[in-house]
């Protein structure tokens, strides 16, 4: 399993990279979103692509990342309503709890899945959701020349949206020796088993595909709700 620090070696180019990345989750996770809520969580934030967006639907944001170097420049970029901690998921405890627990990209770092997933299961609010997305495969871990493969083939789209320097930028990224080095550590689920092993800790979670990733929402049930609703239903 490749180690999740590894990415402090390259974390101002990996900024880079996730920020030249096309927006396909990025537009899925807004449209998945309540326009204002309390609490979220961005576990796994990296450099905080994804903690801004959310700081504009929540109160307040908390990003966790195991990587300091990541941390650091997410923190460079910090809201007033955005605050991030350098921690191992598993270490990370928050007693008040999250309306939104998301992560994106990275649970396939993680030692024990299943574990990870019901940490965050647990650090949902009643009433509050989880959205999840990590990367698929066909093969725990594709080839190098899978991803070299993949990255000239994206060259024309790559220009047609970023531009001819940012698409030689990111080939020339996608293709070096240290963001291989790094994807061979990598270990993936197809979608078939991402579906099974997610769903078998968030049951009734609905899944989206994601292109290279696959995804879910899910809803935790807030039995003081549930139980208001008993009581109308009785007393109708």
């Amino acid at each position: 399993m490749g180690r999740p620090q590894s990415f402090d070696r390259f974390a101002a180019d990996y900024d880079r990279f996730s920020r030249l990345e096309p927006r396909a989750v990025l537009s899925w996770l807004l449209t998945q979103l309540p326009a204002r809520a309390g609490r979220a969580l961005d576990a796994g934030c990296g450099s905080g692509r994804h903690t801004q967006a959310l700081a504009g639907r929540f109160d307040e944001v908390i990003g966790v990342d195991i990587s300091a170097a990541l941390i650091d420049i997410a923190t460079h970029r910090s809201g007033p309503n955005v605050h991030y901690v350098v921690s191992d998921l598993l270490a990370f405890a928050d007693p008040d709890r999250f309306d939104l627990v998301f992560s994106s990209t990275t649970l396939h770092h993680v030692q024990d899945l299943d574990a990870a997933l019901l940490h965050l299961r647990e650090l949902v609010r009643p009433g509050g959701m989880a959205i999840l997305i990590d990367n698929v495969a066909s093969q725990p871990t594709p080839s190098r020349w899978v991803h070299v493969l993949g990255a000239l083939r994206d060259v024309p789209s790559d220009i047609a949206r970023v531009g001819a320097r940012n698409a030689g930028w990111l080939l020339k990224f996608r293709s070096s020796p240290a963001w291989l080095h790094h994807l061979a550590g990598d270990r993936y689920l197809t979608r078939q088993a991402f579906e099974r092993r997610y769903g078998a800790i968030f049951p009734g979670a609905q899944f989206e595909s994601l292109g290279y990733a696959h995804g879910f929402v899910w809803e935790k049930k807030n039995p003081a709700a549930v139980a208001r609703g008993h009581e109308v239903r009785r007393e109708r």
